[in-house]
This record gives C-alpha cells, sequence and structure tokens, in this order.
C-alpha cells in the first residue's frame, strides 16, 4: 500500500471511538475495499499510483468517513442498553427500599458489581462495562476517603501510625491504578472516561450533606433517612441519562446527556436542603461535575501520539490477518 492511503487510514484508526475488535474489523474492510477498487482501475488501464490516488479520493471527506462510521457503531441495542443502565438502578433501589445500611444487600450489589465488570473486561469492554466499573471503583475511594478523613480530620498529625502507613501504601497504589485504566480509555473514546465517572459528582455529593461516618457506624442515621428519596432519584436519572447516552448516535449529544447529568446531580442536591446547601460545597460540587465529565475531552489529546503508533502497529499486523 502507498503511503498516503496508509496514512489516510492511520488517520482513521486514530480518530474512531470503538472498541478494539470492531476498529480492527472496520479497519481491515476498509483496507480490503481499497485494495479492491485499486485492483479495479489497474484492470482499466490505470497506472498503480494513479489508482492509488483515484481509490484516495473516493474516500471522501476523511473526517465525515470517521464521523458515519462513529456513529454507526456508536448505539447500543436495548438489551445492552438496560445492562449499562443497571448498576444505576440497583443503588437507587438501596436507597429506595431502604437497604443501604443493610450489610447483606450492600456486600451482594458490590459482588454483583464486580463479577459484571469482570465479565466486561473479559469480553472486550464493551459500551455498557464502562458505567459498572465506575461503580466498581468507588469502594476504592470511600476507603480512601475514610482513610484521609481517620488521618487528619481531627486536624492532628499525631494519628496511629498504622494509618499513616496505610495511607502512604494505598493512595499510590490506587493512582497507579486510575492513571493505567485512564490512559486505555482515552486510548479509545473520552466519553467513555465520563460515562464511567458518572457516579462520583453523585456519591460526592451526599457524601458533603451528610455524616456519613456517623451513619454507618450505627450512631446518627436520621441525617441519611432524610436524604434517602432525593438519593434514590438522583441515581434514577442516571439511569435515565445512561439510556439515552448509549441510544443516541451524535457524539455531540452524547457529550450533552452526560452534562446533564451533572446539572441534575446538582438540582438533586441543592433541593434536598430546601436550597439550603452550602454555597462553597456547591461551587465544588459543579467544579468536579465540569472536570470529571469534561476533564477526559481535555486530557485527550496527550494520548494522541501514543494512540497513532497503536493504529500504525494495527495496520502494519492486523490489516492482513
Amino acid at each position: 500500500m502507498s503511503t498516503q492511503p496508509r496514512d489516510d487510514l492511520k488517520s482513521i484508526g486514530t480518530r474512531l471511538k470503538l472498541e478494539p475488535s470492531s476498529k480492527r474489523e472496520v479497519l481491515s474492510e476498509l483496507h480490503a475495499h481499497f485494495e479492491d477498487q485499486v485492483e479495479d482501475l489497474e484492470e482499466s488501464g490505470l497506472s498503480r499510483e494513479e489508482a492509488c490516488r483515484v481509490a484516495t479520493e473516493s474516500f471522501g471527506s476523511l473526517r465525515s468517513v470517521v464521523d458515519e462510521l462513529n456513529e454507526v457503531h456508536s448505539s447500543s441495542n436495548w438489551g445492552q442498553t438496560a445492562i449499562a443502565a443497571l448498576p444505576h438502578l440497583l443503588f437507587c433501589l438501596l436507597f429506595a427500599l431502604h437497604q443501604w445500611s443493610n450489610f447483606v444487600w450492600v456486600a451482594a450489589t458490590l459482588v454483583c458489581t464486580i463479577g459484571v465488570t469482570i465479565y466486561g473486561w473479559q469480553h472486550n469492554k464493551p459500551t455498557w462495562f464502562f458505567t459498572w466499573l465506575g461503580y466498581t471503583l468507588m469502594p476504592l475511594f470511600v476507603v480512601g476517603f475514610f482513610l484521609l478523613e481517620r488521618a487528619v480530620g481531627s486536624g492532628s498529625i499525631f494519628s496511629p501510625w498504622w494509618v499513616w502507613l496505610l495511607m502512604v501504601v494505598y493512595f499510590p497504589i490506587i493512582l497507579w491504578l486510575f492513571i493505567r485504566i485512564l490512559v486505555q480509555i482515552l486510548r479509545r473514546d473520552w466519553l467513555l472516561g465520563s460515562l464511567m465517572a458518572l457516579p462520583v459528582p453523585a456519591l460526592a455529593g451526599w457524601f458533603m450533606m451528610a455524616d456519613w461516618r456517623e451513619a454507618l457506624l450505627g450512631s446518627d442515621r436520621q441525617s441519611i433517612y432524610a436524604l434517602e428519596p432525593w438519593i434514590a432519584m438522583s441515581f434514577l436519572s442516571l439511569a435515565g441519562i445512561v439510556v439515552l447516552f448509549t441510544r443516541l448516535r451524535q457524539r455531540p449529544l452524547k457529550a450533552g446527556a452526560l452534562l446533564v447529568s451533572g446539572l441534575a446531580t446538582l438540582i438533586f442536591v441543592a433541593c434536598s436542603r430546601g436550597g439550603n446547601i452550602d454555597l462553597l460545597d456547591l461551587m465544588i460540587l459543579a467544579s468536579m461535575v465540569v472536570f470529571l465529565i469534561l476533564g477526559p475531552a481535555l486530557l485527550e489529546h496527550k494520548v494522541v501520539e501514543q494512540e497513532s503508533e497503536s493504529s500504525d502497529y494495527l495496520l502494519q499486523h492486523n490489516l492482513r490477518r
């Protein structure tokens, strides 16, 4: 294959926002279609170089080709959509049925979440996998939050030595794991990173609104009971947003749906106390929403070069399979 067509396919591979198996299949089909067209043009009397030029022009606008391919492959069927929304519904039910403090129910929900995440990881990480991944990672951040609160919450550095030792070991491991996962997601599609992060603003917002440590220890659960309907509705709204996200094809509309989810979380948190939430907390939560939903888009360009190299490797080693 000449340099220009290879560069075009390489650029398409970089811009395609598909799971690896689908991307390999699409690039293989484009490669085969291009070679067939070149052969037909050569049989009509054109030279190899001229045939390649004409076949390349027939690809049309590179951006339009990529956009069309992304739209064709981005929508999920209703079964996949239901699976994507299910983790949000499970956590909605934990609060709607007053089972958030029931160890058996919470443990069963977490085990189910981790199990489905592992299954999705082993099956090419489909779109629905990322909603489950977000909830699978949440306990790691909750543990980190309680460790940090235990170490510095009292305003003193004289906490038990083992707490500081755990923090020194725990936080670097979690940070390394998070960066590894985030880089892999950004190489595929920043929208999936935002989809994974959907539960974070909701959980952070409700942590701000109540003293969860006292509630989980059983000494003061009234503050959580008063918030249960609002928490349940916030997770239900996330499930609805995920349904909309997975059914839409246009990427700008998908990004808009994710922003709506952040706005919905802010509204539920603000209304849960009759609009009396501290303004600083609300600004912190709003900043978190913007960062988690749009931040992956800003970080994506940092891994574009690596993805470009991966696409080149894909063209060299996989297209002829």
